[in-house]
C-alpha cells in the first residue's frame, strides 16, 4: 500500500529548511573556501575588464604556482578559464557591471538551477514512490551520485546550464515540445561542449528527432570549428590552458574513460589514446542499452517513469569527463533506481533499510578510505545502478497483446 504523501509534508518541510540552512555553516567552515569555480570566472571577468586574455592570465598564474612549490597538502592550486570563447561576450557583460550584481545574479540563477535540477529528476518518480523521493530532495544537493561532496558550494555553471536543459526535458517528454530542448543544449554545448550528449534524449524519447537533434549538434560543432579561424592566437592559449587541466590538476573526472587516463597518467604513460578507446567501447555498449530500452519505451512495454531515470542516467554516462556537477543532476534519477532495486522481493521496511544500508556503505567508504576513493566509487554506481535499472525495468516486460494502452497521452504528444 503506497504511502500516503500528504501526511509527511511538514516533515520534510522541516527537512528542506535544514537542508537550506546548512548552506552558509556548511560554507564558514569548508576548507577551500566556498566557490573556488566561480573564482575562475572572477578572474576571468577582471581579465577582460583591464584588456587581458583570461586564458594567457590564467596560465601565467598556474605556471607561476607549479614552479613556486611546495604548497600545503590542502591548499587549493589555481585553475584557468577552460570554457570556449563563445562564452566571452556573457563575460564582458558581466565586466561592465558591478561584481555585486553580477555576482548576486549569478547565485540567484544558480540556486535556481540546483532547485530545478532535483525537481526535474523527481519527474521520473511514480505515485507510490511519492514519499522517498519527498525525503531524498533536501539531502540531494549533498549528496552528488548519493556520495557526499560539497560540490555545490563550488559555483560551477553546471548546475545553472544543467537546471536549464533538465527543465527543458521535462518540457518535452510532457508536452512533446523539443524546440526549447534543443535551444537549452545549444546553449550549454557553447559552455561545455561534451553536453551534446544529452541529445540523444529526445532522439529515443520521442519519433522525428534525429533531424532537428543533427541540427543542433552540426550547429554547435561549426560555432565551435570557427574559433580557430577568427581567434588564432587566443584558441591557442584556450587549448594550452585545457591541456594544463589534466598535467597539473590531474582533472580527468569519474567516468570509465577519465579513470583509465588518469591511472596510465599516474604512472607516466600517454593517457591517449588508449582512454579514448575505451570509451569509444564502453559509449558503444550504452547506447545500444538505451536504443533497445527505447524501442520498449515506443511499444509502451516500459512506462515514462521507468524511462527517464535511465535516458538521463545513460547520456551522462556518455559524457567522456564525467565530474561530481555531472553526476549531481541525475542524482534523483539514481535514488529512484536504486529504491527500485531495493524493492525487489521486499517489504516497505526491508526496502528502505536495504536502500538506507547501501547509501551509508558507500559513503562510510569513501569517507575511510582517504584520498581518491570517492571518483571509482561514483563510477561504479553510476554503472552498477545504469546495469541494475535497465534490468529491473525489462525483467517482467508485458507481451505486446497485454498492452491495454500503448500510449498515454502525454507520449503522443510527444512524437
Amino acid at each position: 500500500m503506497p504511502i500516503r504523501f500528504k501526511s509527511y509534508k511538514k516533515i520534510v518541510l522541516v527537512m528542506w529548511v535544514l537542508a537550506i540552512a546548512t548552506i552558509p555553516i556548511w560554507s564558514a567552515i569548508q576548507n577551500p573556501k566556498p566557490g573556488w569555480d566561480l573564482q575562475v570566472y572572477r578572474n576571468a571577468v577582471h581579465a577582460l575588464r583591464i584588456g587581458h586574455d583570461p586564458y594567457a592570465d590564467g596560465i601565467a598564474r598556474q605556471q607561476s604556482y607549479h614552479e613556486t612549490g611546495p604548497h600545503p597538502v590542502d591548499d587549493m592550486p589555481p585553475y584557468t578559464y577552460v570554457y570556449s570563447l563563445l562564452t566571452l561576450p556573457a563575460l564582458r557583460v558581466a565586466a561592465q557591471h558591478p561584481r555585486i550584481f553580477s555576482g548576486g545574479l549569478y547565485w540567484l540563477f544558480y540556486c535556481a538551477g540546483a532547485l530545478s535540477m532535483v525537481w526535474a529528476g523527481k519527474q521520473a518518480a511514480d505515485e507510490g514512490e511519492l514519499p522517498f523521493v519527498a525525503f531524498v530532495a533536501p539531502a540531494a544537493v549533498y549528496f552528488p551520485c548519493l556520495l557526499q561532496s560539497s560540490v555545490i558550494l563550488s559555483g560551477n555553471v553546471a548546475y545553472v546550464l544543467y537546471g536549464l536543459v533538465l527543465t527543458a526535458a521535462i518540457l518535452g517528454w510532457k508536452c512533446g515540445r523539443w524546440a526549447v530542448f534543443y535551444i537549452a543544449v545549444f546553449l550549454a554545448a557553447c559552455c561545455k561542449a561534451p553536453m551534446l550528449t544529452l541529445l540523444a534524449i529526445p532522439v529515443l524519447s520521442a519519433r522525428r528527432q534525429w533531424l532537428p537533434a543533427g541540427a543542433t549538434a552540426a550547429a554547435a560543432l561549426a560555432l565551435f570549428g570557427l574559433q580557430p579561424i577568427l581567434w588564432p592566437s587566443q584558441f591557442g592559449h584556450y587549448l594550452q590552458a585545457v591541456e594544463l587541466q589534466f598535467s597539473y590538476n590531474h582533472d580527468f573526472g569519474v567516468s570509465p574513460a577519465g579513470l583509465f587516463g588518469n591511472t596510465l597518467y599516474a604512472f607516466h604513460l600517454p593517457y591517449s589514446p588508449a582512454s579514448g578507446v575505451l570509451y569509444v567501447t564502453y559509449a558503444l555498449a550504452v547506447c545500444l542499452v538505451l536504443f533497445r530500452l527505447s524501442t520498449y519505451f515506443h511499444a509502451g512495454r516500459i512506462t515514462l517513469e521507468q524511462w527517464m531515470p535511465l535516458i538521463l542516467v545513460g547520456t551522462v554516462l556518455l559524457n567522456p569527463r564525467i565530474k561530481e556537477y555531472d553526476v549531481a543532476a541525475i542524482t534523483m534519477p539514481l535514488a529512484i533506481i536504486l529504491w527500485r532495486l531495493c524493492a525487489l522481493s521486499a517489504t516497505p521496511l526491508e526496502q528502505a533499510w536495504k536502500a538506507l544500508a547501501m547509501l551509508l556503505g558507500c559513503n562510510w567508504i569513501v569517507a575511510t578510505a582517504g584520498d581518491g576513493v570517492w571518483e571509482p566509487t561514483a563510477c561504479l554506481l553510476l554503472l552498477g545502478l545504469f546495469a541494475g535499472g535497465a534490468w529491473e525495468a525489462t525483467r517482467l516486460l508485458p507481451e505486446p497483446h497485454q498492452i491495454k494502452q500503448v500510449m498515454s497521452p502525454q507520449r503522443e504528444m510527444a512524437y
